[in-house]
């Protein structure tokens, strides 16, 4: 019910995929603890797990070492597509009808909202919340989404602005070898819990270094980059197409109440590989604020609140392919 106090939960990733260079992990470490920091802050606050993760997403998005906003890699054609999602599972008081003592129930109002191929605002995160507040909609694509960037006064950039010299030696790369390319994934994300019970998830992403112009992958689409309902919230990582084809954050967050949340991100990561063949990585925060992550690719950094009220980063070890 809505008069328990929960206590607020938050863990973040970073990306899977290939191992960063040594000479990046310390910087992209703090960068991780520091974007967890800013949604803690809000959610100590007060604030809502949907403020929590947008501030926390948006935070990565900023920072040049990740694969989303400002640092997103390119397309075959050199320019910047990104995308990204927000969704929340807000509970809610309800009257029970035909009884002279009416009983009020929980129940769970989901919303959501994202953006794809957007080319021209700093932090896709904050759009992808505004096609869910301020429209009917859950996903606008492209041009039709930046102006309603510029309706809602959100700030938008050149596309030149968001490449950063990292993200265009990548690119140089995927010319030579496009296979090897389409094996780096840096998607960023969220999922927390706060006081009120609510539960919200948030992605975004640049998609992958030399992909095909208009190619949109897994970030901004409900039940594949990320996931929220009554039982927990969900994002991903890794390769989207395996992605989208596993719907990974709905399954690991349907598992969730049968397994427990952590063994439930390692079977949908298992069933994920299983049935693609795929790398990809999932947190996941349920309604009791448990926290699960999984990941089979090379690579995979989370940072999180630890029981111990301290923030923790963690490389989280694979699961082991079957």
């Amino acid at each position: 019910m809505r008069n328990t106090v929960h206590k607020p939960v938050l863990i973040a990733h970073g990306g899977a995929g290939v191992r960063t260079p040594v000479s990046e992990r310390a910087e992209r470490r703090r960068a991780l603890i520091s974007a967890v920091e800013t949604g803690l802050v809000v959610l100590r606050g007060g604030g809502s797990a949907l403020d929590a993760v947008t501030a926390t997403v948006a935070a990565l998005e900023n920072h040049h070492l990740f694969n989303a906003g400002f640092g997103s890699v390119l397309t075959r054609e050199g320019r910047v597509e990104m995308d990204a999602a927000v969704m929340v599972a807000e509970c809610q008081d309800s009257i029970a009808e035909g009884s002279a003592d009416a009983q009020k129930r929980a129940i769970t109002r989901i919303r959501a909202g994202g953006v794809v191929l957007v080319s021209r605002v700093y932090n896709p995160v904050l759009l992808a919340r505004c096609v869910m507040e301020r429209t009917p909609h859950v996903l606008i694509a492209g041009s039709a989404a930046e102006r309603l960037a510029r309706e809602a006064g959100i700030r938008m950039c050149r596309p030149e602005q968001l490449i950063t010299d990292r993200a265009r030696s990548r690119w140089f790369a995927s010319l030579k070898s496009p296979k090897s390319a389409l094996q780096e994934h840096g998607t960023v994300g969220a999922a927390a819990l706060d006081r009120a019970g609510n539960l919200a998830a948030a992605t975004s992403t640049g998609g992958v270094s030399g992909k095909m112009p208009g190619r949109v992958g897994d970030s901004a689409l409900i039940g594949a980059g990320l996931f929220a309902n009554s039982r927990g919230a969900a994002s991903a990582t890794g390769a989207g197409e395996a992605i989208m084809k596993a719907g990974l954050c709905r399954e690991a967050v349907r598992l969730t109440p049968r397994l427990g949340v952590q063994e439930a991100a390692q079977r949908a990561i298992e069933e994920l590989h299983g049935a693609t063949g795929g790398e990809a990585g999932v947190i996941i925060v349920d309604s009791r604020g448990r926290l699960g992550y999984a990941h089979n690719a090379q690579a995979m950094e989370i940072a999180l609140l630890a029981p111990s009220g301290e923030i923790e980063h963690l490389a989280v070890p694979a699961t082991k392919k079957v």
